[in-house]
């Protein structure tokens, strides 16, 4: 599911710099398979790195569970690299922003940085990574951006570094913790994290629509569903339930994918 995401960013990306003239579908589909080589190896190289932290808070990733043995997954972790720098070679903006993604899945995954241990410096490199994502579609398009991209890839980059951020740590909290990590939900505790979340996610919402209002009207549709997001999140960050830690994230999630939807239907009707 972390692969379809990154994939629908790229791909509301080359929607907001699709060029009129002609379609460059090879190009696109190219561009998208460099994507996804890059981002595979960075979320199995978090895997490998983060194995002691998801076997102790119960995750059902690959790795975790014993579907992927650890050596199967560094070799693979070769080829996709590789793999992604060349098939991105052919344009020096994919390129960089295919690089751009490796880099950072280094450096929040393993030392000596591990952005990951601290919420500042993983909701950082997150935020950027979103950037990557929609300037690698928009690079592997080709066109004039449309007026809104930057507006939704800022946006959209944001509640990715402010609400996915915070959220995924309050279901991580007993492995951060055994994995000496310095998060804020481990740090300043659970009602801390829970509530960075509630006031980050309405705020970043509402800086969309109001984005949305100033530079590009018909985003505003988009914006709609990313507050409701944004109010349901913050609803389930203010009433905690025992087994619902995940809660938040899993609403996070549910509303990325919404909104990015809601992006490409009013990008591919022209709007």
């Amino acid at each position: 599911m972390v692969q379809v995401v990154f994939l629908a960013r790229f791909t509301v990306g080359a929607l907001g710099a699709w060029p009129s003239e002609h379609l460059p579908a090879t190009r696109v589909a190219t561009g998208a398979l460099a994507w996804f080589c890059a981002t595979a190896s960075a979320y199995l190289l978090n895997g490998v790195m983060d194995l002691p932290e998801d076997r102790a808070n119960g995750s059902r990733r690959p790795l975790a569970s014993g579907a992927l043995p650890a050596r199967a997954a560094r070799r693979a972790i070769a080829v996709l690299t590789l793999s992604a720098l060349l098939l991105s070679v052919f344009d020096l903006g994919l390129f960089l922003c295919v690089g751009g993604i490796l880099f950072l899945g280094w450096a929040y995954s393993a030392p000596p940085l591990s952005a990951k241990r601290r919420s500042w410096s993983s909701s950082l490199s997150v935020t950027v990574t979103g950037l990557c994502a929609y300037g690698a579609g928009a690079q592997a398009a080709g066109g004039e951006p449309r007026a809104g991209l930057w507006l939704f890839a800022a946006v959209m980059s944001a509640w990715m570094g402010l609400v996915g951020a915070f959220a995924k740590d309050l279901g991580d909290i007993p492995g951060d913790r055994e994995g000496g990590r310095r998060t804020l939900a481990v740090v300043r505790g659970e009602k801390a994290a829970r509530t960075v979340t509630a006031v980050c996610a309405p705020a970043v919402g509402l800086a969309f629509a109001v984005g949305a209002l100033l530079y590009d009207p018909p985003l505003l549709a988009a914006a709609v569903v990313l507050l409701c997001g944004a109010g349901w999140i913050s609803w389930l960050c203010r009433h905690p339930a025992t087994g619902r830690e995940r809660a938040p994230y899993r609403a996070f999630m549910v509303c990325q994918y919404a909104t990015h939807l809601a992006i490409a239907t009013v990008l591919l009707l022209g709007l």
